[in-house]
C-alpha cells in the first residue's frame, strides 16, 4: 500500500506535518524540537521550520528555553500557548443559557448563566445568546484572541446543512441558527447536538481520556445520548444518531411525549415529568414539605426541589424519583447491553442529585444488565453542569489543532460542525 502522504502536494503535505507536530506540543504540553523529529522522522529543519510557524505566524505555540545537552547543541523546548488564546464555549440549555470563556486547556477565565425563558420565544433566546457571547468577548485580555465560539443546542442538528431540524424542548424545526447569529458576530461559530458534544468533551479532555467505548447519558430537561464507540463519536447518517430519550420503556403508557409517542423514556424520566409529578402532588395536597419548599406555588416546582424533598423524607417524592429511576434503569440496560461500554456517564441537571441519584440506581440497575455487562460503571460526568460548555469548547478546540481555523479564518461567516 502507498504512503497516502505519497499522493499529497507539496502544500497538503506541509499542512499534515504541522497538524501532526501541533497535536504532539499540545497532548504533551511541552517538548523539545529534537523529540518532535524522533517522534515524527521528520527532519530537525524541516521541525525548525514548522514549529517557527506555529510559534511566530499561528501563536499556537512558544519557545520557553533550551533544554538540557548530551554534549550537543541544547534542544529548543516549545510549549503549546493557552496565554491570549481564547475559546467561548455556550451551553444553549431549556432552563439555563450558560456561557463560558476559556482557553486552549479548557480553563475557565469567566462564566455567565442566566435563564432561559423559552415562554418568551425564539427571538428573545438568541438575543440572549449574542448577549452572553458580546460579554465573554468583552472580558479578554488586551492583544489576545478568540479563536471562536461553540454552542451546544438540545435538538436534532442535520450535521450537513446545519439547519436544527427539530427541537421538542424548545419548540422549534428547520431554524438556521447560522443564519440568526451571522450578521451579529465577528468571530466563527460551531454548534451541534449538546448531549454529542458532551461525549466528545469526555473523548477529549474527561478523565479518562483513553476510553474508546462509552456513553454519555443527558438526563435533564429532556434525554438524549451521546455516544462513542471504537474511539469515534457516533453522529449517524444526517447528525441525528443518540436520541435515547425517544425508546419505548413502557408500551402501555398514557404520557404522551413532546414527539408525539406514548410511552418514551423522556416522557417518563426527564426533569421535565418529575416536575410535572411534583406538581400533581401539591395539587393534591400529598407533600407538605414540597409544599413549604415552594411556598405553595405550582409554578416554583422543579426536578431538583422534588429531589430536595425526598431526601428530606418526603414519601411522595420519593415515589417520584423511585418510578422514574427505574424507567432510567431500564434505558441504561438497553443502552448497556446494545454497546457493550467501558462507562455510562451520567449527566444534566438530574445527574448533579450526587449520592442521592446513583445510590437509586444502582439499587435497580441489576435486574437490566446482562451477566457481560453487571460490572458496568455508571458514573457523573466529568464536567458536571459544565459538560455541554466544555463540549462545545472542545468542537472548537478540534478545528484549532486541525489548523482549520488558522489556513482560513474568515471573521465574516459562520460555520457549522461537520
Amino acid at each position: 500500500m502507498k504512503n497516502e502522504f505519497s499522493k499529497m502536494d507539496a502544500g497538503s503535505l506541509h499542512l499534515a506535518n504541522k497538524r501532526v507536530l501541533l497535536k504532539l506540543i499540545s497532548q504533551r504540553g511541552q517538548i523539545s524540537r529534537s523529540e518532535l523529529s524522533q517522534a515524527t522522522k521528520l527532519t530537525p529543519p524541516s521541525v525548525t521550520r514548522i514549529v517557527d510557524e506555529l510559534v511566530y505566524k499561528d501563536k499556537l505555540a512558544e519557545y520557553i528555553g533550551t533544554g538540557s545537552s548530551n554534549g550537543g547543541r541544547p534542544p529548543m523546548i516549545v510549549k503549546y500557548k493557552n496565554k491570549n488564546n481564547y475559546i467561548i464555549g455556550v451551553d444553549l440549555g431549556a432552563t439555563y443559557i450558560r456561557g463560558g470563556l476559556v482557553d486552549l486547556n479548557a480553563k475557565f477565565i469567566s462564566e455567565i448563566q442566566i435563564p432561559t425563558e423559552i415562554e418568551k420565544g425564539f427571538s428573545n433566546i438568541i438575543e440572549k445568546v449574542i448577549n452572553i457571547i458580546q460579554r465573554l468577548q468583552s472580558r479578554k485580555e488586551d492583544n489576545s484572541k478568540i479563536w471562536g465560539i461553540g454552542i451546544g443546542v438540545a435538538g436534532l442538528v442535520d450535521r450537513k446543512t446545519g439547519i436544527i431540524e427539530e427541537s421538542p424542548d424548545f419548540g422549534w424545526s428547520n431554524i438556521n441558527l447560522r443564519k440568526e447569529l451571522e450578521d451579529k458576530l465577528d468571530v466563527p461559530v460551531f454548534y451541534d447536538n449538546s448531549t454529542r458534544l458532551m461525549a466528545l468533551g469526555e473523548l477529549k479532555l474527561g478523565d479518562k481520556k483513553n476510553l474508546k467505548n462509552f456513553a454519555v447519558l443527558n438526563i435533564g430537561y429532556g434525554i438524549a445520548s451521546g455516544l462513542v464507540i471504537e474511539g469515534k463519536l457516533v453522529k449517524g447518517h444526517t447528525g441525528f444518531a443518540g436520541e435515547f430519550g425517544h425508546i419505548s420503556v413502557d408500551t402501555e403508557s398514557s404520557v404522551r411525549c413532546k414527539c408525539g409517542m406514548y410511552g418514551c423514556l423522556e416522557a417518563l424520566a426527564s426533569g421535565h415529568r418529575i416536575a410535572s409529578l411534583g406538581k400533581l402532588e401539591l395539587a393534591n395536597n400529598n407533600s407538605e414539605i414540597l409544599s413549604e419548599l415552594c411556598n405553595g406555588n405550582p409554578n416554583l416546582i422543579s426536578a431538583e426541589i422534588v429531589a430536595k424533598a425526598a431526601k428530606m423524607g418526603d414519601e411522595s417524592c420519593l415515589k417520584i424519583y423511585n418510578d422514574v429511576i427505574e424507567y432510567l434503569c431500564k434505558g441504561i440496560g438497553i443502552i448497556a447491553n446494545l454497546l457493550n461500554p467501558e462507562i455510562v456517564y451520567l449527566g444534566g441537571g438530574i445527574s448533579l442529585n450526587g449520592d442521592f441519584l446513583f445510590d437509586l440506581v444502582q439499587s435497580k440497575i441489576s435486574k437490566y444488565l446482562l451477566p457481560a455487562n453487571a460490572n458496568t460503571p455508571i458514573l457523573p460526568s466529568t464536567f458536571g453542569e459544565h459538560a455541554t460548555t466544555i463540549g462545545a469548547v472542545s468542537l472548537v478546540l478540534e478545528k484549532i489543532i486541525n489548523l482549520e481555523l488558522s489556513v482560513k479564518q474568515d471573521a465574516e461567516k459562520i460555520l457549522t460542525s461537520n
